[in-house]
């Protein structure tokens, strides 16, 4: 009878391992670099595009918070920043810095400037993986123009 216990318990045992490598393993397996799930703006369906939706209103968003006050910067033609980005597991939006190989003090002015402005950008419905919210971060493209444009810089 002792035996029929020990052989029973270590089954129980080989089936827990078994089940802990195989959850190991489909973990190894999920690709953590892309949600499942986008973050989700107001107005854009879960389905259709929604990368798409959700990247033309995050850039909508920054720039109205660009465009919200007069940005006190001196800067003589137009220049683009990558603009990190993170959206948090409760939907926050928030600026994590520049992505820059060279830091100067124009890239210092242009990353203390905008972590002003682009602080708490709006709250959205989070990304998902595996049906749980997840932090997810994304580079944007913007695009600054100096206040008044001379003609000489329109090509630039």
């Amino acid at each position: 009878m002792i035996g029929a216990i020990t052989a029973s318990c270590r089954t129980e045992v080989q089936k827990k391992q078994e089940a802990s490598q195989l959850a190991q393993k489909r973990f190894q397996e999920i690709d953590l670099s892309q949600p499942d799930k986008y973050p989700l703006f107001d107005g854009c369906g879960e389905l259709d595009n929604a990368a798409n939706c959700f990247f033309e209103k995050l850039q909508e968003q920054v720039v109205l918070k660009l465009n919200d006050h007069h940005l006190q910067f001196e800067m003589s033609q137009r220049d683009s920043v990558m603009v990190q980005l993170l959206v948090d597991k409760k939907g926050n939006i928030s600026y994590q810095g520049l992505q820059s190989d060279a830091v100067n003090d124009r890239e210092r002015s242009i990353d203390s400037l905008l972590r002003v402005r682009l602080q708490h950008i709006c709250k959205i419905e989070p990304a998902y993986k595996q049906n749980v919210p997840v932090n997810s971060s994304y580079l944007l493209p913007v695009i600054l123009k100096p206040a008044t444009v001379q003609p000489d810089d329109l090509s630039n």
